[in-house]
Parts: C-alpha cells; sequence; structure tokens
C-alpha cells in the first residue's frame, strides 16, 4: 500500500494585484503542517508540489518544518484549474442565470461568500461541459474539464509507477486538484470533484491509500494540526 498525502497551499494573497504567493499566516500554516507530520512519524519517500508560487512556497516551508531532507520536485499537472480563464469565460453565462453576479471581479471578490458562490457556478458549468456563451472578440483558450481531469489522474498514477509499495509521497497542490484526486478515489463526477475542491482549506491535508483496488481515500481536509495551534483564526479558505 502506497500513502499519497495531498496538501492544500497554504493562505494567498486573494483580492490583491497577485494572487499566487502566500500571506504571512499561509506560511505560518505550512510551517504547522510540516511540523504536524513530523510529529505522527511520517517518512517521505517523494514530494511534488504543482508549478504555482503558494505551491511551491507551501512545499518549501512544510518540509523545513518536517526537518525533512527532501525538496520537492515541481510537476505541472498538480497545477490548479485556470480559474481567470474560466471566469472570464463562464462568468456572463452565469450572470445571465443569477443577476446577482452581474458584477466586475472586483466587486464579487470584495464579497467572499458571492465569489464563492461565483466560482461555484462558473466552475460548475465548466465540469459539466457546458459551452461557454458566444462572444464577439477571439475567446482565451482554456483547459476543458476531461483534460484537467485526466492531467491530475495521469499525475497520480505515474507516481504510483515511480513508488514502492509502502513509500510515503506528498504532493502540494490546490483544492481543485484535491477534490478532483478525491471524486476519482471515489469514483464521482466532475460536480462532485468541483464540490469537494470548493470545501478544502488551508494546508488541509487529504490522504489517499493505493493498492490492488487502486486508490481508497482515508481522510478528507484534516485541519486538526491548526486548530490545535491556534484556534479558527488559523483556518481559511482562501
Amino acid at each position: 500500500m502506497t500513502v499519497v498525502l495531498l496538501v492544500r497551499h497554504g493562505q494567498a494573497r486573494f483580492g490583491t494585484s497577485n494572487y499566487d504567493r502566500l500571506s504571512e499566516l499561509g506560511e505560518r500554516q505550512a510551517r504547522l503542517t510540516g511540523a504536524h507530520l513530523a510529529r505522527e512519524g511520517r517518512s517521505l519517500a517523494t514530494a511534488l508540489s504543482g508549478a504555482l508560487v503558494r505551491q511551491a512556497e507551501t512545499a518549501r516551508q512544510a518540509l523545513s518544518g518536517w526537518n525533512s531532507d527532501l525538496r520537492a520536485a515541481a510537476d505541472p499537472r498538480f497545477d490548479e484549474y485556470p480559474a481567470d480563464a474560466l471566469f472570464d469565460a463562464y462568468l456572463p453565462l452565469a450572470a445571465a442565470r443569477d443577476p446577482r453576479l452581474n458584477q466586475p471581479m472586483a466587486a464579487l471578490q470584495a464579497d467572499p461568500r458571492l465569489f464563492h458562490y461565483a466560482l461555484t457556478a462558473v466552475t460548475g458549468l465548466w465540469a459539466d461541459g457546458t459551452l461557454p456563451a458566444p462572444r464577439q472578440e477571439e475567446p482565451a483558450a482554456f483547459e476543458n474539464w476531461q483534460d484537467f481531469q485526466a492531467r491530475v489522474r495521469n499525475g497520480l498514477e505515474d507516481l504510483m509507477v515511480a513508488s514502492a509499495p509502502h513509500d510515503t509521497a506528498v504532493i502540494f497542490t490546490s483544492g481543485g486538484v484535491i477534490g478532483t484526486a478525491t471524486a476519482l478515489a471515489l469514483g464521482l463526477d466532475g460536480q462532485a470533484a468541483m464540490a469537494l475542491g470548493h470545501r478544502t482549506l488551508n494546508a488541509g491535508i487529504t490522504e489517499l491509500h493505493y493498492g490492488r483496488n487502486g486508490f481508497a481515500l482515508v481522510g478528507f481536509n484534516t485541519v486538526a494540526h491548526l486548530r490545535l495551534a491556534g484556534g479558527e483564526t488559523l483556518i481559511t479558505y482562501r
């Protein structure tokens, strides 16, 4: 049995001009996660991260807290889905169905609940295979749901090929990847994958075991280590 730990990145700088970097709280969350896994006695064989800055920095901070000599290798197959392109493609269609979403992105981002609602609507249309509304200008190309799911699956399968039985591997990634990996283990569809991804917390730990029957979900979105260190003040979504 091979163990795969999927760790969501720490809190990023949501609402700023550059979301793709950790906040000070995000760095602390990452270090606490690494220290927690070290206390559990987890011995790592492999460490990976997506190629995004917030993922790679979470890996660096966590592995330093783990006292591990490993460095996380970047694998873009564990990058998040292209959220900006999806909003550009699907927000007009979502807003046509629900006028509450007919607002500029800055206004949506200023209201966390409304933004979460908008993200759910946009990614739901994407995962459902709905085509974006026609536009006069050339639409930006973006990764479709099937390709996103396939790259996550391929990344996990290649990791299993390279791993020995009883190895433990950790992947520092994002909510969409974690939701998709969890849905693959449970045999769920794209809508369920997105719903699971939207519930992941910063620095949450999801655990999969791989054996003769494929992947099995053992734990999802665990943040007890953060609550023990600082209560609800350390629990964040973005």
